[in-house]
């Protein structure tokens, strides 16, 4: 009666030995990275576009996210993402230009409103209008903590900025009046 009965744990043993573990790649555990920028804005200007944004103050965990190390701030001049699905990483670095990367130390001259709450950002991005230059823009932004973890991008926003704003300031023809 023994020998069957060790034959049969042996052989239990045996099956579940290959299922033990999750199979695939190793996963951090998330939530280390900080929430991505929250309440990203952009309004039109004559030659640029100003974008306000929140900065995060807590991580994906919901713990605090301490100190910002940097801001970095995408464009997309041609391929602008379509709406409804979030961006990764690669579908930004691959369509999108980074125009601005804010260290720390310069966060306070990216105030919008001195005195302000805190986290809260402005950033004119040039942009000079031309006959062959885009009519539409997308921006997005993504922080960094100190740990240099980066954080999801932002929703991107859109912004018109039409060519009528690059023919006010162009003089006319000679001998036209």
């Amino acid at each position: 009666m023994a020998r069957p009965y060790l034959t049969l744990v042996l052989g239990l043993g045996l099956l579940a030995v290959p299922a033990c573990g999750r199979k695939g790649p190793l996963v951090l555990p998330p939530g280390r990275e900080p929430m991505p920028v929250e309440k990203l804005t952009a309004a039109p200007g004559r030659e640029s576009v100003l974008l306000t944004w929140t900065n995060p103050a807590k991580a994906v965990s919901g713990k605090p996210v301490g100190p910002l190390e940097a801001v970095e701030v995408w464009v997309f001049d041609r391929g602008l993402p379509s709406g409804g699905r979030a961006l990764t990483s690669d579908d930004v670095e691959k369509a999108a230009r980074l125009v601005r990367r804010i260290s720390r130390q310069e966060f306070d001259s990216f105030k919008s409103v001195p005195g302000g709450p805190p986290g809260v950002l402005a950033y004119a991005v040039p942009v000079v209008p031309g006959p062959a230059g885009p009519v539409k823009l997308a921006f997005t932004v993504r922080v960094f903590d100190a740990k240099g973890r980066a954080s999801e991008f932002a929703a991107p926003v859109a912004v018109d900025i039409g060519r009528e704003n690059a023919e006010v300031d162009r003089p006319a023809p000679e001998g036209v009046s």
